[in-house]
Parts: C-alpha cells; sequence; structure tokens
C-alpha cells in the first residue's frame, strides 16, 4: 500500500523523490474505498454536462420514446461540512482519534507534520492549477521537441528551448506537490467520518491520498469550483 504523501518543510525546494515530487501526470493505482465516495474520482458535474452536448448518431428513436440522461445530484451540504472541517485544529483531530482507541504516536506525527502546511486560498488554488497545466503541456513539447536526440544533436536555440520546458515542468511538478500537501486535511477530515468502524485511520488515509492524488491530476480550474469541492463531489 502506497505511503501517505510526505510533506516539504515550506524553506525547502522538493527532493527529487516520487514520496515527495509527483510526476506530471501521475495516476496512481490500488483499489477504490470507501473514501471515494468522498474523495472521488470523477469530473465536475459541468464537465460531465458539456459531454452530454456531443453529437450521438442518429437511431430510429424518437425524443419522446428516449430514456431520459440521469442527473447525479452534487451534496452540497456535504462538501461544506467537509470544507468547514478543513479548520478544524490538528490537536481536535488527535483528540477524535484518541477516543476510539487508534494507534496515537504515529497519527499524532501525521497529523502534526501536515499542520505544519497552510491552506491555500481560491486564488492560490488557481494559480497552482495554471502551473500545473503549464507542466503538463511543457512535458509534451519537450518530447517533441527532443523527439529521440540528444543535447549535442540540438541546436542552441533548441537547447534554449529544452531549458525553459524543464524549468516549466519543473515548476509544474512542485504546484502539484504544493496543492496535494495543502489538502492533506481534507483527506484527514473524510477518514475521519470512518473512525469507530473497525478501520485502522492511518489506512484510511493511504486509500484517501490515492484519491487525492488522482484529484489534483483531474482538478480542472476552468470549471470554477473550489478545489475540496472538486474532490470530494
Amino acid at each position: 500500500m502506497a505511503k501517505p504523501i510526505q510533506p516539504t518543510p515550506d524553506n525547502e525546494e522538493p527532493e527529487d523523490d516520487l514520496d515527495v515530487i509527483v510526476p506530471l501526470p501521475r495516476r496512481a493505482g490500488g483499489n477504490d474505498s470507501e473514501l471515494d465516495e468522498y474523495i472521488h474520482l470523477g469530473e465536475p458535474k459541468r464537465a460531465q454536462e458539456e459531454d452530454l452536448f456531443e453529437e450521438e448518431p442518429e437511431t430510429a428513436e424518437s425524443e419522446e420514446d428516449a430514456a431520459p440522461i440521469p442527473r447525479i445530484e452534487r451534496d452540497t451540504k456535504l462538501e461544506e461540512e467537509i470544507e468547514q472541517e478543513k479548520y478544524v485544529p490538528i490537536e481536535s483531530l488527535i483528540a477524535d482519534v484518541q477516543e476510539v482507541g487508534q494507534s496515537l504516536d504515529p497519527v499524532r506525527m501525521y497529523l502534526r507534520d501536515i499542520g505544519r502546511h497552510p491552506l491555500l486560498t481560491a486564488e492560490e488554488e488557481m494559480d497552482l492549477a495554471e502551473k500545473i497545466r503549464l507542466g503538463v503541456e511543457g512535458e509534451e513539447k519537450l518530447e517533441t521537441l527532443l523527439h529521440g536526440r540528444t543535447e549535442a544533436e540540438l541546436s542552441d536555440e533548441e537547447l534554449d528551448q529544452k531549458d525553459e520546458l524543464e524549468l516549466q515542468v519543473a515548476q509544474g511538478r512542485n504546484a502539484h506537490n504544493k496543492l496535494a500537501q495543502s489538502n492533506l486535511r481534507l483527506v484527514v477530515s473524510v477518514a475521519k467520518r470512518y473512525i469507530g468502524r473497525g478501520l485502522n485511520f492511518l489506512d484510511l488515509i493511504q486509500e484517501g491520498n490515492l484519491g487525492l492524488l488522482r484529484a489534483v491530476d483531474k482538478f480542472d480550474h476552468t470549471l470554477g469550483f473550489k478545489f475540496s469541492t472538486y474532490a470530494t463531489w
């Protein structure tokens, strides 16, 4: 089972390690857990609705006979609850875990570790999401530029372009990592709902972190959703 995301100190550059910097785009493996009910892998409703406008092949069925397209309603009350729980003090979360007899020392260490990372404003989320998008775009352009060639085969202009794209990719990876780290409390706020059901809290967090990584990969800031809404939908 994957390890929880390891937070990176704010005053240090992330190390080049898969546990710290998540490659762009990372598609986490593993089985879906109960947490995927809330740490969701799917697209927000708007994205799904846009797909409905794609042309469909004509059929003999009339509009009256066609089965209605089901609409999935968002649980806005749940989204708001989880959004607010992100602001619960770490010590309160530790107390909740302790009440049900979970192994406290590793949980306390983990919660205090993630508590060092400040929550993001909506504007900061948008900025990070844009850098992630540019990072993915930079990887594609870099692959096209190199196309199996070595640096010795590149012109001076292409070498300059390569350096710029590599910087763009690195910034995207750092943004991906920061967006994930700053939302680790989101995973905890969902996992807390399963305390007392015979499930190990850290196991829940590990599974939830996989869902969080998928949500970061799929987050489309142009749709107008906050990340917590997007990830818990």
